[in-house]
């Protein structure tokens, strides 16, 4: 695409105006007696945000970091059932998932059952990969 083509493009986008908003981290000046806010100077300005910005920092370093991981594949009526119960509880899937964790990893009796549901359900999945393939080779010589 050229170069004026994409500009005529990013022309033509409507961007929508975004109000300006209150920042509610920061207090609100105080009004002087004749109704105007009083003014700051730059490094005050500066040295407020700074400090919030710092309080947010050590706030965010107390909450363990989070990753990504790959998707998970679950059983289809699983699946619906796990995503309606997180919705109607008010939580996602994966913070569902690391509670469970934490729960399971805390109680080798429970971990126990659980491994042996998973490998049943992991054998299981590896035998369903086997008869696609199968199913896929054989039709393709058919």
């Amino acid at each position: 695409m050229s170069d004026n083509i994409l500009d005529q493009i990013r022309s033509n986008r409507k961007r929508a105006a975004v109000p300006t908003r209150n920042d509610p981290l920061l207090t609100p000046p105080l009004e002087s007696p004749e109704g105007n806010p009083p003014k700051l100077s730059e490094d005050v300005a500066r040295g407020e945000a700074a400090s919030t910005l710092e309080e947010l920092k050590a706030e965010l370093a107390k909450i363990p970091p989070t990753r990504r991981h790959s998707a998970i594949v679950l059983e289809a009526e699983i699946d619906s059932n796990l995503t309606r119960f997180c919705k109607e509880q008010g939580l996602t899937v994966e913070v569902f998932l690391e509670a469970a964790w934490l729960i399971a990893a805390a109680e080798p009796e429970l971990m126990e059952k659980i491994k042996a549901e998973a490998k049943r359900r992991y054998d299981a999945r590896k035998q369903a990969g086997k008869l696609r393939r199968l199913i896929t080779m054989l039709s393709g010589h058919g």
